[in-house]
């Protein structure tokens, strides 16, 4: 079980940006000694196209109903671990009272729990119960969403299961449930940069968004220069990169093409 908690706490780094904040008028207005680009798409150039600050965000909506699982019974487990979970930032605005928390060891439910907090945090306590044979076993978390409607399932192999523990309780416990998404069964973590040379002429914003795009869907939204999480349905599917610059008034559609491959990727933004 501590293996399964540093696992998902480091894929807690990973962030998760639903769409790019949006700016007042007066800052979405260019500085008159920035130029603009125009729009254009040749010899691997970047289109470019006047706008608002673009509201970029991935579809995780779902129809899975919600998942029956059975409460495991506490009096055929040598130990119990207490656990509390409190839901990734992003998918609170979704939590409902059909939300459902799950530890599983194989094929077993050990722990079973509903939502609990209120709108600003929600959190789920979970008594996971377990025998001094699981060392070897693997530990699985799930989590579904009743406002989505989508299981997520984050996996650690190769777990040991310590007794009499208790996580979460001092300080927050907030593993990134996205990256166990259903709906997209490939996540690939992409950091897209400016390249050296364009940096000066591509200065960067705090309200800069950069997204993957497959056809009109987007995949992933995050900052140029930090990590972020592109969803897929299938491996090697083409997508586009776009960045939205503040300073620049609009957004770049690069026009040379990415493979989404199921290994980690970093891109310079060619414009």
């Amino acid at each position: 079980m501590k293996e399964l908690i540093r696992i998902i706490m480091i894929v807690a780094a990973l962030p998760l940006m639903w769409c790019c904040t949006k700016a007042s008028d007066e800052a979405q207005t260019p500085p008159p000694d920035v130029p603009k680009d125009t729009a254009q798409v040749d010899g691997g150039t970047a289109s470019f196209t006047q706008s608002p600050a673009p509201h970029w965000m991935v579809d995780m909506q779902d129809r899975q109903p919600q998942p029956q699982y059975t409460a495991p019974d506490p009096s055929a487990y040598e130990h119990v671990m207490y656990v509390m979970v409190r839901l990734q930032e992003e998918l609170v605005p979704f939590s409902t009272d059909d939300d459902v928390m799950a530890v599983f060891v194989g094929d077993e439910c050990r722990a079973l729990s509903t939502r609990d907090g209120n709108q600003q945090k929600v959190f789920f306590i979970l008594n996971v119960h377990g025998n001094t044979t699981d060392r070897s076993e693997d530990f699985r978390l799930y989590y579904y969403s009743g406002g989505l409607k989508q299981l997520f399932i984050l996996n650690a192999p190769e777990n040991t299961f310590f007794n009499e523990r208790t996580v979460g309780i001092e300080s927050d416990f907030s593993p990134s449930f996205t990256w166990g998404s259903t709906k997209f069964p490939v996540r690939i973590p992409v950091t897209v940069k400016v390249p050296e040379t364009d940096a000066s002429s591509h200065p960067l914003a705090d309200d800069d968004c950069v997204a993957v795009f497959v056809g009109d869907e987007c995949r992933g939204v995050g900052k140029m220069g930090e990590l972020f999480i592109v969803f897929g349905y299938e491996a090697d599917e083409q997508a586009q990169l776009r960045y939205y610059s503040r300073l620049k008034g609009g957004f770049y559609t690069m026009a040379k093409t990415l493979t989404l491959s199921d290994i980690p990727q970093t891109l310079d933004f060619e414009f």
